[in-house]
């Protein structure tokens, strides 16, 4: 269990914790960064203005050097001054840090400390309303007990009646038997006499021991409990036992004097003189005397029972107040202990937040080198060869490598794109070169099927278009003839031309086959571009989500042209116009995501692995045929014909039908 906190330490710590001023000093350290940051950068470029100082230096001659010199030294002096500087600034910024932040308490004994009084003070309370439930019904025994003895007091007050009553009805039948039950009634009365003062030293005893008992039995139970509310239970207590056994008691002597009354009436009826009846008078008015020595011992228990009530109702109420004082202190400490909590939970992500917001600062602040070139690069990330890369560093070279292969993944594409354009042409081109070959083929066939029917039928009539053509092709052939070359010449040229024309419409054939394959390995490689591309986009619009989120979390943003981590910065991506990058594949990327999308493909998968076999094979065809146009021409004509062999077989039934009366030989 810990240690209760201290008062004064908790408002020490509260104090020094006022004092530190947690959020003006993480505006001074912003500030303090901001100010590296700017440090840096003039660090970075003065690296720059010194490497290229270096390097004309190393381009002048020999002779000039040594003039050349001091403005280089002075350059790399000025240099290590403003290095100087900013070490200092950065040291003296850590050592204020430090000495703001080395005197503060830990807050988390204090914090522990305060839920654990939390849940003291809640088992205390459950304590308290245990006890008070425990007096509950306590109180409400004890009202019972009281109604009882209430209703008891009319059932006595009644038996008074009655044996007033029966008094006054014995009054004359004892008179007479009074001297003869004298001896008898005066020993029955000192034997009562004894027994009463046996009863009242037991009932003395009982008492003092049940007082002991009680208070005994509430120190055991309730050591830290209020002295004073365990007298007042004790006393009630001693009160009510004393009125159990006054009622003991009453009705004892009730049973008496029905002993009594039946020896009177046994006596009256045997016979009675005067003295009798004057013995039976003096102890009657004996036990009217007792009677009301009982009736005022009773009201004077009641008057006990009373009081003990007012107490308790006095003790009652002040428990009361004093619970209701520790609830409302209970709470408090409870909205005080939450408030608590709600400041410990707003400020616990406290060092998560500040590593990524000096992750983000770094990464935003390295961000103006990425436009360096190689040997600039080198030099800069040279300090930081001998350790282990931070996390900046390694997402500036993602964001680089990123870069690199969208810029490649892009050529690629422009390429590919170029490349297939290439190929179309030169596909249509030659499908263009073949028809016309074909057509050129197709004429020549065309002639020699014409001159060979025309060497056929020069003999025949001349009338008609058949005259006309068989004139040209002797006329073709007169001419052949005249130009010294025969028939069979001819065609053997023209044999020899075709199946050129066939050899190079062959190869021109497979040229188209093997474009076609080209084509489709080009259209694989843009469609594979296009996932890199699409792959490449997410990625790039994740680092600027990071890199928004990271700005988002300072007190004071960065300008938008000092900090922002854009691609559109770098040397990579200056000429590409990210609008269009956006609009390209913006659409494409939050279709991939869409989850409707995907949810409509599970769907789908379930329902087909849920059909039956022969179901799945139908809506499999039906899929086939709606996606293929062949396959869905090929069903319309199946359909079609179907159709038509339906429509004539019912017209056939029908003329059929219609022939068949008049074919009928009558009887």
């Amino acid at each position: 269990m810990a240690a209760r906190i201290d008062d004064g330490a908790l408002a020490g710590a509260h104090e020094h914790w006022r004092g530190v001023g947690l959020t003006e000093l993480l505006r001074a350290l912003d500030e303090a960064g901001l100010h590296i940051a700017e440090n840096q950068r003039a660090s970075l470029q003065e690296r720059r203005r010194l490497a290229d100082k270096t390097k004309a230096f190393r381009a002048v001659a020999d002779e000039r050097k040594a003039d050349e010199v001091k403005g280089l030294l002075r350059a790399y002096q000025g240099e290590i001054d403003a290095l100087t500087k900013r070490m200092r600034f950065a040291e003296n910024e850590f050592l204020k840090l430090f000495k703001t932040l080395s005197a503060a308490p830990d807050p988390t004994p204090f914090l522990q400390g305060l839920a654990e009084e939390r849940r003291q003070q809640r088992s205390a309370q459950g304590s308290a309303e245990a006890e008070c439930e425990r007096l509950r019904a306590k109180c409400a025994a004890l009202d019972d007990e009281n109604r009882r003895l209430r209703e008891q007091s009319g059932t006595r007050e009644g038996a008074e009646q009655r044996a007033q009553q029966l008094e006054a009805a014995m009054g004359d039948l004892v008179a007479q038997r009074e001297r003869e039950v004298r001896e008898e009634t005066a020993a029955l009365v000192a034997h009562l006499r004894e027994r009463e003062s046996d009863l009242q030293q037991q009932l003395s005893a009982a008492t003092r021991r049940l007082a002991q008992q009680d208070l005994a039995e509430a120190e055991r139970v309730a050591p830290g409990a209020d002295r004073d509310l365990v007298g007042r239970l004790a006393e009630l207590e001693i009160v009510q036992s004393d009125l159990d056994h006054a009622t003991a008691r009453v009705a004892d002597l009730q049973a008496q004097n029905a002993k009594l009354r039946s020896s009177l009436a046994q006596l009256t009826g045997d016979g009675a003189d005067g003295t009798e009846g004057a013995s039976v008078a003096d102890t009657l008015a004996d036990y009217r005397r007792q009677i009301r020595d009982l009736s005022e011992e009773t009201r004077r228990l009641f008057d006990s029972l009373e009081k003990a009530d007012a107490a308790a109702a006095h003790q009652r109420a002040q428990h009361d107040a004093r619970t209701a004082a520790a609830e409302s202190d209970l709470r408090a400490k409870d909205d005080e202990l939450q408030r608590v909590r709600r400041e410990l939970e707003r400020r616990a992500d406290y060092d998560e937040v500040r590593r990524e917001l000096d992750v983000m600062k770094s990464v935003e602040f390295s961000a103006g080198g990425w436009g360096l070139d190689a040997g600039d690069d080198e030099a800069a990330a040279a300090p930081a060869a001998d350790g282990d890369e931070s996390l900046e560093r390694l997402l500036v070279r993602r964001n680089k490598e990123l870069e690199n292969r969208l810029v490649d993944a892009r050529t690629q594409l422009g390429e590919a794109g170029a490349s297939a354009e290439r190929h179309q042409a030169r596909a249509q081109a030659l499908e263009a070169a073949l028809a016309q070959k074909t057509a050129l083929a197709e004429r020549l066939e065309a002639d020699l099927l014409r001159v060979g029917a025309g060497g056929g039928n020069g003999d025949g009539d001349g009338d008609g278009a058949g005259g006309a053509a068989a004139a040209a092709g002797a006329a073709e052939a007169v001419e052949m003839q005249a130009m010294g070359a025969d028939a069979g010449g001819v065609l053997q040229i023209v044999t020899g031309q075709r199946d050129r024309f066939r050899e190079r419409n062959m190869e021109l054939e497979d040229e188209l086959r093997g474009q076609a394959a080209a084509l489709g390995e080009l259209q694989r490689q843009a469609a594979q571009a296009k996932q890199d591309n699409l792959r490449l986009y997410e990625e790039i619009k994740y680092l600027r989500s990071y890199t928004a989120g990271g700005s988002s979390q300072q007190q004071q943003p960065l300008p938008r042209d000092a900090t922002s981590v854009s691609i559109a910065q770098s040397k990579f991506s200056r000429g590409v116009d990210m609008d269009a990058v956006d609009a390209k594949y913006k659409t494409a990327y939050e279709e991939s995501l869409n989850p409707f999308s995907a949810f409509h493909r599970r769907e789908s998968a379930r329902r087909m692995r849920s059909m039956a076999l022969f179901d799945r094979l139908v809506y499999m065809f039906s899929s086939f045929v709606a996606a293929n146009r062949r396959a869905r021409m090929a069903a319309l004509a199946y359909a079609a014909l179907l159709h038509l062999l339906v429509i004539g077989a019912l017209y056939r039934a029908v003329l059929a039908a219609d022939d068949a009366p008049g074919e009928r030989v009558p009887a």
